[in-house]
């Protein structure tokens, strides 16, 4: 019971802190798009939106994209319409064709299509449901292939993309335990993406084995790496700054 009652907690606080940040970030009457995968992340997320829109006058719909990659990928499909038919939720599914960018990995061609097909919604807004652990993945990966302070930010809150919708990831300092929280103590159902558990794909690798053997020796590594990738993102602000700033004032030569 004192378990439940704790869920019941930190849920309020989930449902409050995401208000909180969104409200100056969505307009009334701003169009948001929720990407629906089907697990548990994007389903609390949707949760979330859905408790969320009448009382600031959003408008939500969701967008699934169909891989083909899975052969329960018509089940996840069927799974999100029922979803959203269940709460009246507008819901597009966008089938894409993976064949002709397999030659890049199948993650990453996965991701390619996705972004593409959000780019082209007619929304304000298009919501993923990336959070804390996420992020701490991103910066890893990122380190690993030698990135630089942009590189290093990892994800954004807010992307703001010139003629596609803004990308916001409202759960981005939220992290993978208490959507699991929020989950149990609404009651809500997801899918398994049976790729999640093979650890050949970098992001899994990074998940299954080599995280929690960071975690024995760090407990808070997690968190402490979602906030290096913070202070990366503010590094990197800083000198795309005082690059518009040089550029508007460029010193003069040195003569001689």
């Amino acid at each position: 019971t004192n378990v439940c009652k704790g869920c019941f907690l930190t849920n309020h606080d989930l449902t409050g802190r995401l208000a909180a940040r969104l409200a100056p970030l969505i307009p009334a009457h701003g169009s948001v798009l929720s990407g629906l995968r089907g697990g548990a992340d994007s389903v609390v997320l949707l949760h979330l939106l859905h408790q969320l829109a009448p009382r600031f006058s959003w408008r939500l719909s969701a967008l699934h994209v169909h891989h083909g990659i899975s052969p329960n990928a018509d089940a996840w499909a069927d799974f999100c319409a029922g979803l959203c038919a269940q709460h009246a939720i507008p819901l597009h599914i966008e089938h894409v064709d993976i064949a002709p960018l397999r030659e890049h990995g199948i993650e990453a061609a996965a991701r390619k299509l996705r972004h593409a097909a959000f780019a082209k919604q007619a929304c304000d807004f298009v919501a993923l449901a990336h959070h804390a652990d996420d992020q701490a993945e991103t910066l890893l990966l990122q380190l690993l292939r030698g990135a630089g302070v942009k590189g290093a930010s990892a994800m954004p809150l807010l992307a703001e993309r010139a003629g596609s919708p803004s990308v916001l990831r409202p759960l981005l300092h939220c992290s993978r335990r208490e959507i699991l929280d929020h989950a149990a103590a609404h009651g809500l159902r997801w899918i398994e993406d049976e790729s999640n558990a093979d650890d050949s794909y970098p992001r899994n690798f990074l998940r299954h084995r080599v995280l929690p053997l960071l975690e024995e020796r760090f407990p808070a590594c997690r968190d402490t790496l979602a906030r290096s990738a913070r202070h990366f993102a503010e590094a990197s602000e800083l000198l795309d700054d005082l690059a518009r700033l040089d550029a508007q004032n460029p010193s003069p030569l040195p003569s001689g």
